[in-house]
């Protein structure tokens, strides 16, 4: 069965008062952003009213103020009437222009500086000074260099190549220790009996035993440890397996030597050397001996720790072999203790000494004092315009530090003689490049100001440096940038009626599409009503259809 033609025209009202709703919703959500438009405005316009601009005000040469915008570039470029600022940067640095950066990278001193600023008077026109002569300190520090390397070179009789060392005593203890241990050593070197073979296969130690009791005398003796044992006299008998004899007849003054004495203390290069004697070469070890230990109690230390190697191969009668170490030990007791008391005192050869003494003193005679004088004549050219000259010399000192000249200008080849001192000094060079775009840019300063990335300098004069000069000392002195009375904070008149004009003309624009809006929701509004009366008639005339049809099938 069909679909009749209220029901098909019921359906076309519904679906055309569902887009009537949906049109005005939408036209009901474009007021409310209408309103955020206004808001958006709004904010905008108290932005601007609230917006404050930096100005900077000086008077011109004629006397007349002149107002505009701060810039880095008005604060710091010369003006008769200005004060001098300084934009200095979180790293203590002046920030300069391109200008004068490349100013002064040119200019080895103040004055060549001052001289790209066209405020001094001609060559030759200036005035004569005595100034110190930078040749003098030269030519002194070469003539004191040269003398004390004379001096470092003048002999002394005390020199290791003037000592004429001390000959072995005569029937010294050391002479006795290598006619004692003779045949005993070149047995050990290899020298047989005649049957073929060695009589020892090392050197004995009652070999070295005879020459320490030589050394401490008969009698009972203690070790530094301690330790006492007896050493007997000479033909007398003793226990092998401990004591010893003295071989030699010495008299006690060997002894009392000997204990008046004491160790050299002498270190051995890597703990051991080599030394060839009469007898063949020997190695000598260490530990080295204490300094403070006499001789006398070194042999009786060394004799108490050898006694338990004697006698261990002793089947004659002559005691076992040495070993290695313990020989290393004696070797070094004996070339070393024993043989600084058996020498003669070291001599001095004064021939070669004076000989030598007297060619240095020939070569002395070539350094001569310098001739040249302390202080030169310099021309000191005029200022011709005061206030700006000592603008650039408070800038110069500000960048390069106290000194007039850069550092090293006076190890220079462009630096000539008589144009006054150079110091060859490290200066204090402090100072950085702000670009020309940044320097004239008053959004720039703003900001960097506002945000601690700059701070201002301003010179503050004392006393006149030199009578008569114009020239003052100046000081570079940090200030609170408020404080700077050249500088004031306004309204930006510029950016609060741009704003004023586009706040009006947003405002009138929204009233505008207010007002359609509205007549679009009212037209909408009325097209509604009239289709929800027709469905309401259109819906009851269906109702009553059916009704009609149900009684009839009833």
């Amino acid at each position: 069965m069909g679909m009749s033609a209220s029901q098909a025209r019921l359906l076309s009202i519904t679906a055309r008062i569902n887009h009537v709703e949906l049109e005005t919703q939408y036209l009901s959500n474009a007021k409310i952003r209408l309103s955020d438009s206004t808001q958006k405005a709004s904010d905008k316009y108290v932005a601007a009213l609230n917006k404050t601009e930096y100005q900077y005000n000086y008077y011109n040469a004629a006397g007349e103020k002149i107002t505009m915008d701060l810039t880095g570039a008005a604060l710091t470029e010369y003006g008769e009437l200005k004060n001098q600022y300084g934009l200095i940067n979180s790293a203590g640095q002046i920030l300069v222009s391109e200008t004068d950066a490349a100013n002064f990278e040119n200019s080895n001193t103040l004055e060549e500086f001052l001289e790209k600023y066209g405020v001094l008077g001609e060559l030759g026109e200036g005035d004569i000074i005595q100034v110190t002569n930078p040749e003098y300190t030269t030519a002194w520090d070469k003539y004191y260099d040269e003398y004390n390397k004379w001096m470092g070179k003048k002999p002394d009789p005390n020199d290791e190549k003037y000592i004429i060392p001390g000959t072995i005593i005569e029937n010294s203890l050391y002479d006795k220790f290598l006619e004692t241990t003779a045949d005993c050593f070149n047995n050990a070197a290899g020298n047989n009996l005649g049957d073929g073979a060695s009589r020892y296969p090392d050197t004995p130690t009652n070999c070295f035993m005879h020459v320490l009791v030589d050394i401490i005398g008969p009698g009972e003796h203690t070790t530094s440890t301690g330790e006492t044992f007896e050493a007997f006299p000479d033909s007398v008998g003793f226990d092998w397996n401990r004591n010893s004899h003295a071989r030699t007849s010495l008299s006690e003054e060997v002894t009392e030597e000997a204990k008046n004495s004491y160790c050299s203390g002498d270190v051995i290069p890597n703990g051991e050397e080599t030394i060839t004697t009469s007898y063949g070469t020997v190695t000598v070890g260490g530990p080295t001996s204490d300094p403070n230990m006499t001789v006398y109690q070194r042999a009786v230390d060394l004799l108490w720790e050898v006694h338990d190697e004697y006698g261990v191969n002793g089947d004659r009668g002559f005691g076992g072999p040495a070993q290695p170490e313990t020989l290393k030990k004696f070797w070094y007791f004996i070339e070393h203790d024993l043989k600084s008391i058996a020498k003669t005192e070291d001599q001095i050869d004064y021939e070669q000494y004076e000989k030598d003494l007297a060619e240095w003193e020939a070569k002395g005679e070539e350094i001569k004092e310098p001739d040249v004088p302390q202080f030169i004549d310099q021309e000191v050219r005029k200022i011709e315009d005061l206030d700006k000259a000592q603008w650039y010399v408070n800038l110069w000192h500000r960048m390069n530090g106290t000194s007039d000249f850069k550092a090293g200008f006076g190890n220079s080849e462009d630096y000539i003689a008589g144009n006054g001192w150079a110091s060859k000094s490290e200066t204090d060079q402090n100072w950085a490049v702000l670009k020309d775009g940044d320097m004239n840019s008053p959004e720039y300063l703003k900001y960097a100001i506002e945000n601690g990335l700059i701070t201002i300098e301003q010179v503050q004069f004392t006393d006149p440096s030199e009578s008569g000069s114009g020239i003052e000392n100046a000081v570079w002195t940090s200030i609170v940038f408020s404080s700077a009375q050249d500088i004031t904070e306004q309204k930006d008149q510029v950016a609060i009626t741009i704003a004023e004009t586009e706040y009006n003309q947003t405002l009138r624009e929204i009233e505008a599409k207010d007002k359609e809006y509205d007549t679009q929701i009212k037209k909408l509004d009325t097209e509604h009503n009239a289709l929800q009366t027709e469905y309401d008639s259109i819906k009851s005339v269906i109702e009553k259809n059916v009704e009609r049809s149900f009684k009839i099938f009833s």
